[in-house]
């Protein structure tokens, strides 16, 4: 628009700005290759001695849009470890989806021999009398009741015997011998009445006995003839003889007990043997451990399957760090410092001397986390209030109230911010900036030990291993007045930009408060979802009932499938809202960093999603008479796994939040246009007087605010793609053994979301803004490690005891299985690849061990923690330099903070009243891209200092910062608190 403006005013054709080009600039902000493009014009602006911006301008591009629009896209095709300049988290992303198909491919050819085996057998009818507390105690099913229930003899024989069938004999054995070819009261008279038998309880196994039809034990009123208990090969002395004598006899015929009050069961009650589960054997059928056996294979391969790609993800995230150097690769985040610590100078120099073990190591800066409760609170309820004010339709009555509580509360930000500053304080929490590379590692090392964790001591170094075998010195206390008092914690800081400022010096208690009160709506959410599902599935049932007795048979035996479809798409949508409410809550909760909030995200929706697809299956198919029934656990569960498996991967395809802001793109009608092209032609470049200004900046404000809130594509939601594979692995893994072909319902759905969100992110969502890191895929992995082989361990207990006659062949396998699983669990990741892992480390490392004073001038000020920092971020250049020069002192002094502390409170509460602090793309290696700025309006940049040989070369892209655009959401305090 300005542009055009200054083109108008030279005698060019006046502005005019398009629909067309809105929807065009939406195809601007996806993922372009821009790295090697930004670094290649960096180089040149090098030789030719001149600004970047200028390097641009002179190669003919007028914006960033212009220069991202040539850049060429990601093949589809590529490699993950093409998309490093995206940030390692989507290399590993990829990289985690690829983990979890390689598992359930080798859970698919490992579950073979399983396959193979159920598909021989098809006694499935015999689990509508089965009993599940018999089916898991061990005790034999057919004993000997030593009880007849008042039955005496068969119906037809009059002579009766009140001990009939309470022990071992042959009771039929006198009617056999009564019985000839002209009277004989049977149906079919046969061998099966010379032979011993006794009752059993109903949940006997009844399976026809191929070689001896006539040994098959039978229901009868209610309880079993049990020929199987009694049968030692023999016969009463007399059917022998009779049997053994010349000429063929009446009644020797070798068939199945089946006599009036016999009962062999309903044919349409069960699945199908072709789902190929345990069932198909029956209860209390099975024997051999061969596929207990082959569960516990199951759960090691997973488990070094794991380990493998922890080591194989972690060399990756080294590999795409060796190629750029991050401001994180020199800094270390502090926890545990008392809040009085706020001297910086003393905090570095006690990191100088404790750091490391027996050496001192140079430390360039020391970065306060400082507490701001108060003012947090404040920007929290501004932010929420302008979210609400982005919702309302232009002309809703409510949104003057909004504006005025905005209004409010932004003028108490900037009138309190005095008395706040007065009593500033620390967090506990600093980033410690090291000068080399090498320390930081050590240091981070030193305080991540076994050892280190658990008892607050070194470790002693042995056998190659980082955590050792043996405890070393007690680590350094934080002093108190000069007295050592405080243990601290050490991890790699975050890069600036993800890191949570305001957040650090939230109380633990406050904490666990706001954590227990999301945790409750989420619990109470997944209830109501879980009710609902359920609810479904019983009106499913009922539904399926009554179809079963329609005299069309077809109806009766596929009727229910179609009713089956109705609660998996039902789950399909309660997951879809769990995963919304999922992000609201996390983003309620306190997170020191950003990325840690979208993992708590993920938990929630993982969980959610979890509970709301298994849970509601097993809660109303809790007995296994119940798994293998028409419309029961495999039926139910084969298909909403299938759907949700499916589905949910598809999703991004739709854009969902882009078609929903339909109504916004709505109100950019042609009037609006005209009257944007009339201001920007009349106004020109240089407004008259302040009144054409504020016209001005309001115009570009309202462009400003239509492509980034009502044309821009929607970014990939991390969290939930993670959450939805995590849901897919964890289902699918825990009904393998009832299931095994559920392991290639796994596979399909990995692969698909695989490639559909290797689509969306190179042709549909919006660029991030900033690289990710490893972080989210390293806490997935971790979750699957500590999950996956666990959940499988006790559902082959669970899945497989019913149908094994020797329940000790499936419980030894079960005890392997959940030591290794167990152990797997609850010993850290890291220790058991330590060894390769750290090798491979420190090679590829040391490669790479700069000088911060050397790497310093390659990223932009934004990636500084110094000026990141929205304190610090306001304190002049004289007293927070952002380069910084070996042996200057380069504390800052606690009066130098809080003199700052209103000017930087002023500016975040005007940010967070109108959402908008400028475009700004952060490419790998700390380079930043402020894509407001336009190329032919920006001044020379200003000189920099000169570097000590850097090692890469890399200029800012920058211009003097726009005024945030006061569209709709901005809110103008003086003319609000009038009216």
């Amino acid at each position: 628009a300005a542009r055009s403006g200054r083109a108008m005013a030279a005698g060019a054709a006046p502005a005019h700005i398009t629909l067309d080009q809105f929807y065009s600039w939406k195809k601007t902000c996806t993922v372009k290759q821009i790295q090697s493009q930004y670094e290649a014009i960096s180089e040149q602006a090098k030789q030719n001695g001149r600004p970047v911006v200028a390097e641009m301008k002179a190669q003919g591009y007028k914006d960033f849009d212009a220069f991202n629009k040539q850049c060429p896209p990601f093949p589809i095709l590529c490699w993950p470890i093409k998309l490093a300049e995206l940030g390692s988290g989507f290399v590993l992303y990829f990289h985690f989806l690829v983990v979890l198909a390689v598992v359930f491919l080798l859970l698919f050819l490992l579950q073979i021999p399983a396959l193979v085996t159920y598909a021989g057998q098809d006694w499935l009818m015999g689990w509508q009398w089965s009993s599940w507390e018999a089916l898991y105690s061990g005790a034999d099913p057919c004993a000997c009741l030593g009880d007849n229930r008042g039955i005496t003899g068969l119906d037809g024989f009059l002579q009766r015997n009140d001990n009939y069938g309470k022990s071992c004999f042959a009771w039929d054995a006198p009617f056999y011998l009564g019985c000839n070819a002209s009277s004989c009261p049977t149906r079919q008279p046969g061998s099966w009445m010379g032979r011993k038998w006794c009752f059993a309880a109903s949940h006997c196994p009844t399976p026809l006995n191929s070689v001896n039809p006539s040994l098959s034990n039978v229901h009868f009123q209610g309880m079993v003839r049990a020929y199987s208990t009694c049968d030692d090969g023999s016969m009463p002395q007399q059917i022998e003889a009779l049997l053994a004598g010349d000429g063929v006899q009446f009644g020797t015929e070798d068939v199945v007990f089946n006599e009036t009050g016999a009962d062999f069961g309903q044919d349409n009650t069960a699945i199908g043997s072709h789902w190929l589960t345990p069932g198909n054997f029956g209860p209390d059928q099975a024997s051999g451990p061969l596929v207990p056996e082959m569960y516990f294979v199951c759960v090691c391969v997973m488990c070094a399957v794991v380990l493998f790609s922890y080591q194989h993800m972690a060399v990756t995230d080294i590999k795409v760090d060796a190629n750029s150097t991050s401001p994180n690769d020199f800094a270390i985040m502090v926890r545990g410092l008392p809040k009085t610590a706020t001297d910086e100078r003393a905090i570095l120099e006690w990191f100088s001397t404790n750091a490391l073990v027996g050496t001192q190591c140079e430390i360039v800066k020391v970065v306060i986390g400082w507490d701001v409760e108060e003012f947090r609170e404040n920007v929290r309820q501004l932010t929420e209030l302008r979210d609400r004010l982005q919702r309302m339709e232009q002309g809703d009555p409510e949104a003057t109230e909004v504006k005025r509580k905005m209004a409010e509360i932004n003028v108490a930000l900037k009138s309190a911010a005095p008395d706040q500053a007065s009593r500033l304080q620390g967090s506990g929490i600093v980033i410690v900036i090291f000068r080399r590379q090498e320390d930081m590692r050590n240091c981070v090392e030193r305080f991540n030990t076994l050892w280190a964790r658990w008892f607050y001591r070194d470790a002693a170094d042995l056998l190659c291993t980082r955590d050792g075998m043996r405890g070393g010195e007690r680590l350094p206390l934080f002093p108190i007045g000069g007295t050592p008092a405080c243990k601290i914690q050490v991890t790699r800081a975050a890069n600036p930009g993800d890191i949570n400022w305001m957040e650090l010096a939230v109380e633990p208690r406050t904490r666990m408060c706001m954590f227990a009160k999301t945790v409750g709506a989420m619990a109470a959410l997944i209830c109501v979802t879980f009710f609902v599902t359920y609810g479904l599935q019983i009106l499913q049932k009922k539904t399926e009932e009554e179809a079963s007795l329609s005299d069309n048979a077809a109806e009766r035996k596929y009727g229910f499938q179609a009713l089956a479809v109705l609660p998996a798409l039902a789950v399909a949508g309660m997951n879809m809202l769990l995963t919304i409410t999922a992000r609201y809550l996390g983003k309620a909760q306190f997170h020191d960093t950003k990325t840690m909030e979208e993992f708590s995200q993920a938990i929630m929706m993982t969980t959610g999603m979890v509970i709301n697809t298994a849970g509601v299956l097993l809660f109303l198919n809790a007995q296994p008479q119940e798994w293998y029934a028409r419309g029961g656990l495999v039926d139910n569960a084969g298909l909403m796994l299938l759907i949700n498996a499916l589905v949910p991967p598809l999703i991004p395809l739709f854009e969902i939040k882009y078609r929903l802001r339909y109504r916004l793109r709505r109100k950019l009608s042609q009037k609006k246009l005209n009257h944007m092209n009339e201001v920007i032609n009349r106004v020109g470049p240089n407004p008259k007087n302040p009144a054409e200004a504020k016209e001005l900046q309001q115009v570009k404000g309202q462009i400003q605010n239509f492509k980034t809130q009502a044309f821009a594509p929607e970014e990939m939601d991390t969290p939930r793609r993670y959450a939805v594979a995590l849901n897919t692995a964890f289902c699918c893994i825990f009904f393998s053994p009832i299931m095994p072909l559920v392991s290639v319902c796994g596979l399909l759905g990995v692969v698909l979301q695989y490639w559909v969100d290797k689509y969306a992110l190179l042709r549909i969502s919006q660029r991030p803004d900033k690289p990710a890191n490893c972080n989210m895929a390293m806490f997935s992995l971790r979750m699957f490690k500590r999950l996956a082989p666990l959940s499988m361990a006790i559902s082959v207990l669970v899945f497989l005891t019913p149908s094994w006659k020797e329940k000790s062949d499936v419980f030894s396998a079960f005890v392997l299985a959940i030591i290794v699983s167990g152990a797997f669990c609850v010993i850290p990741i890291s220790i058991w690849g330590m060894c390769c892992i750290k090798c491979f480390r420190t090679t590829l490392s040391s490669a790479s061990d700069l000088d911060y004073y050397e790497a310093q001038y390659m990223w932009a000020k934004e990636m500084k923690y110094h000026k990141d920092q929205f304190i610090y971020a306001k304190l002049p250049e004289s007293v927070n330099p952002e380069y910084l020069k070996p042996g200057t002192n380069s504390a800052v002094g606690v009066a130098d903070v809080k003199a700052s502390y209103g000017v930087a409170a002023e500016q975040a509460a005007d940010t967070a009243a109108t959402g908008y602090a400028g475009r700004v793309q952060a490419l790998g290696g700390g380079r930043v891209i402020k894509m407001d700025d336009q190329v032919d309006a920006a001044p020379a940049e200003a000189a920099q200092p000169a570097a000590p040989a850097p090692t890469k070369y890399g200029v800012v892209w920058s211009a003097p910062q726009q005024a945030p655009p006061p569209d709709a959401v901005a809110v103008d305090v003086e003319e609000v608190a009038k009216a």
